[in-house]
């Protein structure tokens, strides 16, 4: 009779979302419209074919691949404002389902001005 420890364990299917996670952006580019990040899944222990679907607070470029773009609105923004989104993914393969998520950080700063040198 074999115990739980004793038992070799399989490795568990594992979907990790990768991508812009943490990044700043200035005054300026914030003005210009939504700010774009890029997202990956990576996946162990899971069989082809995969099902992928992405949810997220902005505007998700392709729901059902494996990497996709979103978009995110800042509106009212301001200098040392942080601004905090949440993504997720859901994929599924033959045998399971797995959701995962992940928080984005999203810094602005202040334009900073060209230096201009004095000429004599």
């Amino acid at each position: 009779m074999s115990t739980a420890l004793e038992q070799r364990q399989e490795p568990l299917p594992q979907v990790v979302i990768t991508g812009d996670l943490r990044f700043s952006v200035t005054e300026s580019e914030a003005a210009h419209g939504p700010i774009t990040g890029h997202y990956s899944i990576e996946t162990r222990q899971m069989q082809e074919p995969l099902q992928v679907y992405w949810g997220a607070e902005g505007q998700v470029r392709d729901r059902r691949a494996r990497t996709t773009e979103i978009a995110f609105e800042m509106p009212g923004f301001r200098a040392g404002q942080v601004w905090i989104y949440s993504v997720q993914a859901q994929v599924t393969d033959r045998r399971t389902s797995i959701v995962t998520g992940v928080f984005v950080q999203i810094l602005v700063t202040a334009d900073t001005l060209p230096q201009v040198s004095a000429s004599a």
